[in-house]
């Protein structure tokens, strides 16, 4: 094979792993650019790029133009890098769009004691997502690991489990297992050698008794604390019909085990936006990158020799060019601007797809009642059918005082409904499903309505919802999806993010857009994106469904 074939190939490869050819399940895994290789441009003939919005996708490709010398400008309407990279600390002040078009209304002042802390946006990192771990080592950024499943967690069915004492993660996965395997075995009625490991292998599996019968299990618990006198009998197991009747696997009991998760993956040591802040100092100090907050995009025009970018700033309505453009506005958000020069196909995709809603509520506990004798929990997540939907323990800061909770983080109707509501009345909400898991919510000095905070991505002002909520049974979609790959302009103008990559909702994605951009505006892969295209199933990579 001759080396330009080759290179062809491996070029072809790369683009194809990075488009998401190979699939969303891919999870980011696909090729590296070797930007190292890159040349750096020649001094004094330095490449200019203006970067719209200063979120993860955006900053990772500043990260990578400036080190190899082009000079780029990020505009930035928010005070503040990072996008839907935030965390919530003391004094953070919280806004939402109220709907009726006027300026965004304060909902919250975070009010945390000095260093504790929520994640209102990304919260954990999984260990196969290579490029966010490689950029954390790159940038100093330590990690610690995130737990997202505990067998001591619990879940909550209204009208199956009893109100403040939901079952245990252990009990609803060993009794289901006990029973399931119980059913099986007494179907093998074979005497041969096979059958026989067969049945010895679900003996194991379910904890069944030498007769093939599921009694309970020590795995699903003790039904009373060890005793040196005694040695207790396990839990009494949930029946089959209880198990079966509750539904509980509708409600991501199992998500844990997917791939996309893992019940230990990991977590920047005081807060997920130290990732940010990593990035942004190493563009600014060391590259030649400047990063312009409070500078909201209102045009973008291609129809001269560059970019042309309107912007409003200090009450002033102003005007910056350069030689590429590469986008991180969300796509609700850009379509509201005004286009010119653009083509028909960009419109269309950029309309075509909404972001989904999502909300996220956080608490301060005075007491880490997780951690006490009755609930030994130590991180990990607990599920519910109540509209907060899921709720999160802190995976850092054991055995310390006080701690932080998300006391809620759901999707679609659920999100909706209670982005809808006042701030207020979000709060009380997410403490009566609190509550339905851990009794000390109806105590106020251990969790202080005061100390809440919430927030409603879909109407979060330069941001409007959580990810671009792509369904690959959409037509407009599968067009959509391959035009967003592809600059606009003459090879001027690209969108980055996690909206343009297999994982969208992701970090890792948004960086895996912003290495696929950057390769681009390079040469290194083509400007154009395969014939076909994968597109990414966002409610299962996001929601676990």
């Amino acid at each position: 094979m001759s080396t330009s074939t080759s290179t062809h190939l491996s070029a072809q490869a790369l683009h194809q792993a990075m488009s998401g050819l190979g699939g969303p399940l891919s999870s980011g895994t696909g090729a590296t650019p070797d930007f190292a290789a890159a040349p750096r441009a020649a001094a004094g003939a330095e490449k200019s790029v203006l970067i719209l919005g200063a979120g993860v996708g955006g900053l990772t490709a500043a990260y990578e133009l400036g080190r190899l010398g082009y000079r780029c400008t990020i505009l930035e309407p928010q005070p503040r890098t990072g996008g839907r990279n935030r965390t919530a600390r003391k004094g953070d002040r919280l806004y939402e769009l109220d709907g009726g078009g006027g300026d965004p209304v304060l909902t919250h002042t975070c009010d945390f004691d000095t260093g504790l802390y929520l994640n209102l946006g990304p919260g954990r990192i999984p260990y196969h997502h290579r490029r966010v771990l490689a950029y954390c080592t790159e940038l100093g950024v330590p990690l610690e690991p995130y737990v997202m499943e505990t067998t001591a967690n619990v879940l909550h069915r209204a009208g199956h489990t009893p109100l403040g004492a939901p079952w245990r993660n252990r009990r609803v996965a060993n009794d289901t297992r006990g029973h399931l395997a119980a059913l099986l075995s007494a179907t093998l009625t074979g005497s041969d050698e096979f059958t026989g490991l067969l049945r010895d292998l679900l003996r194991r599996f379910g904890d069944l008794d030498e007769d093939g019968e599921y009694h309970g299990s020590t795995r699903s618990g003790y039904g009373e604390p060890l005793d040196v006198q005694d040695f207790p009998k396990p839990v009494l197991p949930l029946s089959l019909t209880e198990l079966v009747s509750s539904e509980f696997w509708k409600y991501r009991f199992y998500q844990p085990v997917d791939y996309l998760w893992q019940a230990t993956m990991f977590q920047p040591v005081g807060g997920m936006d130290k990732i940010v802040h990593a990035l942004t100092e190493r563009i600014v100090t060391e590259y030649d990158v400047t990063v312009q907050l409070k500078a909201e995009v209102i045009a973008v025009d291609l129809t001269g020799e560059g970019v042309a970018v309107t912007y409003r700033s200090g009450g002033r309505d102003l005007t910056a060019t350069a030689d590429y453009c590469v986008s991180n506005i969300p796509l609700p958000v850009l379509k509201q601007l005004t286009l010119t020069g653009f083509s028909q196909d960009f419109e269309n995709a950029v309309e075509a797809v909404e972001y989904a809603p999502t909300c996220k509520v956080g608490w301060q506990a005075n007491r880490r009642f997780w951690e006490d004798d009755h609930n030994q929990i130590y991180g990990g997540i607990s599920w519910t059918d109540h509209p907060i939907t899921q709720f999160w323990y802190p995976s850092n800061d054991y055995f310390s005082g006080s701690g932080t909770l998300t006391g809620a983080y759901n999707f679609t109707g659920h999100a909706e409904e209670m982005g809808d509501l006042a701030p207020g009345e979000r709060l009380r909400l997410a403490r009566d499903g609190g509550a339905q898991l851990h009794r000390e919510f109806l105590e106020r000095n251990t969790v202080p309505q005061e100390l809440g905070v919430t927030v409603a991505w879909h109407k979060v002002p330069h941001q409007l919802g959580g990810w671009a909520d792509w369904d690959p049974s959409d037509p407009a979609h599968q067009s959509a999806y391959k035009q967003l790959l592809e600059p606009e302009g003459d090879g001027r103008f690209y969108v980055v993010g996690d909206q343009a990559s297999p994982l969208p909702g992701w970090q890792e994605g948004a960086m895996m857009s912003a290495q696929y951009v950057v390769a681009q505006i390079l040469g290194l892969i083509p400007r154009t994106a395969p014939a076909t295209v994968q597109v990414p199933d966002a409610a299962s990579l996001t929601q676990g469904l």
